[in-house]
């Protein structure tokens, strides 16, 4: 059997990065911590994009799933780490950031 493959056919396939939730929901706290840096959209995205490069994803594609590896999460490594590779990059891109400083 051949499964025939087009642009819908994936339509309603979808996968969290629990990670990248995890990211979003610390986000406000990293960014108290350093109230100089710039958090224009393009900072703000090359920071995130940064700390997930240097975390581990962990995707899920059910509540189930998603109910264990949050469980996961919370546990206080992963959050150290998590926190570790948002400080750097918010460290990295306010050193060097891709616009003009005013």
């Amino acid at each position: 059997m051949t499964i025939q493959f087009d642009k819908d056919t994936l339509k309603d396939v979808h996968v969290t990065n629990v990670v990248e939730r995890l990211i979003d929901e610390e986000f406000p706290t990293v960014m108290k911590k350093f109230p100089d840096a710039c958090c224009c959209s393009q900072c703000l995205s090359d920071i995130k994009a940064l700390a997930l490069n240097g975390l581990k994803p962990r995707y899920v594609s059910t509540d189930r799933g998603d109910l264990f590896e949050r469980v996961h999460i919370s546990d206080m490594m992963v959050k150290v780490e998590a926190l570790r590779a948002m400080t750097e990059a918010v460290e990295k891109v306010s050193r060097n950031p891709r616009h003009a400083l005013d």
